[in-house]
């Protein structure tokens, strides 16, 4: 099955090997509790508005993809709040790059596969990250 990232009316097909690595570690729940003054537990919940974490990784030396897809997705990371659609084999998510908080955070990440000292467009990388996070439409 296919996995294809679209922005602007362009898409990209993803390399197929990439797993959805926090596909159910994500509660679609937020919850708090507290304790009154009488010591009585009090508990808030409601459903999220978006925000699921979508990372889709290579493990090892699979993922691979091209230099030039690579810079298409670079661009794309890019623009504050880009919105896209992610088709995780049929189904359907708007997301944006997951940038984080932290300066070890990134959107994408990858490794060259040979690691060559005039790059060039057709020239692989391997082990691919992408981070998103799903966002809600209001």
């Amino acid at each position: 099955m296919r996995i294809i990232l679209t922005s602007g009316g362009t898409a990209i097909d993803l390399p197929p090997d990439l797993v959805w690595a926090d596909e159910l570690g994500w509660s679609a729940v937020a919850q708090s509790t507290k304790r009154s003054a009488f010591q009585t537990l009090i508990v808030s919940a409601m459903a999220r508005q978006g925000g699921r974490p979508i990372t889709l990784q290579g493990e090892g030396n699979s993922a691979w993809i091209d230099r030039a897809t690579l810079k298409t997705i670079k661009s794309w990371s890019e623009v504050p709040g880009l919105r896209m659609q992610l088709d995780i084999r049929g189904e359907i998510f708007t997301v944006i790059f997951d940038h984080g908080d932290a300066e070890e955070m990134r959107a994408l990440a990858m490794q060259s596969v040979i690691d060559y000292a005039d790059k060039q467009d057709g020239d692989y990388y391997c082990s691919l990250v992408l981070r998103f996070l799903e966002a809600s439409e209001l």
